[in-house]
């Protein structure tokens, strides 16, 4: 679970900016959506969103996410000398276009282990790393380096122990991913390393399952299936079938790693098909791409959904109600906020215009985030900051946003559209 995260410098990101989900005054209410996943009590939010106009910054909250989960699962196979693809830095400052970016986050892995971890770098080098873990109260040290460090002056902690610590890696690897990667190094840096390659899941818009073997994991084909039904789409069933693609005529970048290479030409060996009853009770089959919208959305987050729910992962969705009914949005949060369902410490993390979802019955004030760009810098603030004795826990928060007391709302020029668009002038030329 992300208790934290902490990002400066990406995008529109300029300062420091932090997204907690630390439940800081768990209260009485809606205590069901904090989790303790850890030995210290440490209450953590199930689920959060994060609200705002349009580009003000929402979905590069998200993308830090995936960027730093691509130091971490990619960064070990870069060449020597090859660009960090994600260096991704606030370019409307002088200050800032070649400063570095910082990534820093806190979590649980699933065995209830707390970390914390920081990324620094620019273009080609990372500038600074370090891992913590708290075996008790007080952090300890994993690794550290610096600007200066190589594979052989890194600087080890002394509980960091139990395999190959010293594994050469170049200026732009991240030692985690390096090691992490390493079937000889210290179990507790794979555990870490495999969290972020196999439980923290994320799904832009219209992207595809990014789930290895997704289909050919026991029951999960099915239960997506019976979830699609659930729903009411008309669906009664998903077969999945294989055909013919010749690597040779994909056209896949250079550079893309070999396992995403991989995992791309296999999910274009696929093709699903979804049944559907028929009025004499026959059945017939549809392509994906006869499928609504909503369901194809459904479809694609469906795998993601259940294998965080059961693996207790962190599930990352920019715009969630996209393209489906808000109802099914409210649906998949309740899922996650539920502790009959969401019972081993499962997490969604999301962005939305959908203000219907900003409901005091369903969200605490710290679960509701917003964005804010002034003169073109995103600034990140939870409901939570606002004075408690006017924002009560069932205050109406989605009409009070609505009507801009919280900002994070479009601002509209209408005389300046109008005047723009009127044809008055030119008839009356």
């Amino acid at each position: 679970m992300i208790v934290d995260f902490t990002v400066s410098n990406f995008r529109s990101i300029k300062n420091e900016q932090t997204f907690s989900l630390y439940a800081e005054n768990p209260g009485s209410y809606l205590t069901g959506n904090i989790t303790y996943p850890g030995k210290k009590k440490i209450g953590v939010l199930k689920s959060a969103g994060i609200y705002g106009a349009n580009a003000s910054g929402k979905s590069n909250v998200l993308l830090a996410f995936e960027a730093l989960q691509y130091l971490i699962r990619a960064s070990g196979r870069f060449k020597d000398g090859d660009p960090i693809k994600c260096y991704e830095p606030y370019r409307l400052s002088e200050k800032t276009k070649t400063a570095p970016v910082a990534f820093a986050v806190e979590f649980f892995t699933p065995d209830g282990m707390r970390y914390s971890y920081r990324i620094t770098f620019n273009r080609n080098r990372i500038l600074e790393e370090k891992l913590y873990f708290y075996p008790s109260v007080k952090e300890a040290k994993l690794f550290e380096r610096g600007v200066e460090d190589t594979w052989e002056t890194i600087d080890f902690g002394t509980l960091f122990t139990g395999g190959k610590k010293r594994i050469p890696f170049f200026g732009n690897n991240a030692y985690l991913s390096k090691a992490g990667d390493s079937a000889d190094a210290p179990e507790l840096i794979r555990n870490v390393y495999n969290y972020f390659r196999n439980d923290v899941l994320r799904l832009g818009l219209n992207e595809a399952v990014q789930i290895d073997n997704w289909v050919e994991e026991e029951g999960l084909v099915d239960k997506v299936s019976a979830l699609l039904g659930f729903i009411d789409t008309g669906v009664s069933g998903i077969h999945v079938k294989e055909r013919d693609v010749d690597p040779q005529t994909v056209n896949i970048p250079d550079g893309v790693p070999e396992s995403i290479r991989d995992s791309i030409l296999r999910d274009m060996k696929r093709a699903f098909h979804f049944s559907h009853i028929g009025e004499e009770s026959e059945v017939e089959l549809f392509d994906l791409r006869m499928e609504s919208a909503g369901t194809q959305r459904l479809f694609r987050l469906a795998p993601l959904l259940v294998d965080a729910l059961q693996s207790g992962g962190v599930l990352i969705v920019d715009e969630l109600d996209h393209s489906m009914h808000p109802f099914i949005a409210e649906l998949i949060i309740r899922l996650f906020n539920d502790p009959e369902v969401n019972c081993g410490h499962a997490q969604l993390i999301f962005s939305t215009h959908n203000i219907s979802l900003m409901s005091p019955d369903q969200f605490r004030r710290d679960q509701i985030w917003m964005t804010e760009k002034v003169k073109g810098v995103t600034r990140l603030f939870s409901l939570d900051a606002f004075d408690k004795k006017t924002v009560k826990p069932q205050s109406p928060f989605n009409r009070w946003y609505a009507e801009g007391r919280f900002g994070a709302v479009p601002k509209v020029d209408y005389r300046g559209i109008v005047n723009l668009l009127s044809t008055r002038g030119e008839k009356d030329a």
